[in-house]
């Protein structure tokens, strides 16, 4: 999975469940069991992002969602694009999602104007520190995990 797919199923869950006012406990309910709440918790979190077909169809079930949204949000969607822009309406809710996680907080409104006003060439430097911060987080998870 590449770095630019990674994390859009839990930020489309993450989207999805906040406009429904959804809870963990929920997806398990309209699943039929068959999305777990540590199973929903994980895709959450960005520890299971390559749900099986059987998943996502049980996902898009508990969300109320066509299966092919939520398997564009897993996978990418297929490409589709007209005059140099994609139609997909996956990558539109998720960077709504995004944009809406940013406008919330004040610290990440402080981060954007900051970034905003990098360098195209110092903006490249911070994001791939940005995403050593994060693998080195999940790398600790990773170990944590294991010694249970």
């Amino acid at each position: 999975m590449t770095k630019a797919r990674k994390g859009r199923l839990s930020r489309y869950v993450r989207s999805v469940m906040r406009q429904k006012h959804l809870k963990l406990r929920h997806i398990e309910e309209r699943s039929g069991g068959e999305i777990t709440d540590g199973y929903a918790a994980d895709i959450l979190s960005g520890r299971s992002d390559n749900p099986s077909a059987a998943k996502i169809k049980a996902l898009a079930r508990a969300l109320d969602v066509d299966a092919h949204a939520v398997f564009d949000a897993a996978s990418g969607p297929l490409p589709q694009r007209v005059a140099g822009r994609s139609n997909d309406i996956s990558d539109i809710t998720v960077f709504l999602s995004m944009m809406q996680e940013v406008s919330e907080s004040p610290e990440m409104v402080r981060i954007v104007e900051e970034f905003l006003r990098l360098e195209p060439q110092d903006r490249i430097v911070v994001l791939r520190y940005v995403e050593s911060l994060n693998e080195s987080k999940r790398k600790r998870g990773r170990q944590q995990r294991g010694k249970r």
